[in-house]
């Protein structure tokens, strides 16, 4: 008898035992994540600011890492309306323009979300990846030569850290980042 109750009690255990190993990455964490990484990239044209469309999503994937994804607009231009019927050749050439111009900085943007992201979440395992998509919008009908449909960034955490501690040169960012255009 006195076996058994040992032997229960050694399996229940065993379940709590293995959780310790595991990284405890909370729900309100990557959420807080999201949310900043929605507050950086309204922030990046302060004067002409992109469209965020909905909110980030944040996931932790246990043996990946966190992955955030977004969806923005580069350049807010008019739809059709009752009082804008119809957009001109014009207002898409502007449009396809101002996008074209925004690539660049959008990159340098979330290289930075990158940085702070790792620096932020502690729990996520210095090997395990931290990792962002930007889709962006397009309405029908736009020239989008030259637009990616989504751009895909990840980097190990470890490296990451490294360069927001000075560990390592950020120079090196651009070399510790995978980037992806779809």
């Amino acid at each position: 008898m006195r076996i058994a109750a040992v032997t229960i009690l050694l399996l229940c255990a065993l379940p709590f035992g293995s959780m310790a190993d595991k990284p405890k990455v909370s729900h309100a964490m990557i959420q807080a994540m999201a949310d900043s990484v929605d507050s950086h990239l309204r922030e990046i044209w302060p004067l002409d600011p992109v469209e965020v469309i909905g909110v980030t999503q944040g996931a932790y994937v246990s043996g990946y890492g966190a992955v955030f994804v977004s969806e923005l607009n580069l350049a807010p231009s008019p739809g059709i309306s009752p009082f804008h019927k119809e957009i001109t050749a014009d207002e898409l050439k502007r449009t396809h323009e101002k996008k074209l111009g925004k690539l660049p900085k959008l990159k340098t943007a979330m290289q930075q979300v990158l940085l702070s992201s790792a620096g932020s979440l502690d729990p996520v395992p210095s090997e395990e990846q931290i990792a962002l998509a930007v889709t962006l919008f397009y309405w029908r009908g736009e020239n989008r030569d030259g637009l990616p449909s989504q751009i895909v960034m990840h980097g190990q955490k470890r490296a990451l850290v490294d360069i927001l501690a000075g560990r390592a040169d950020k120079a090196t960012l651009a070399t510790v980042l995978t980037t992806q255009e779809f």
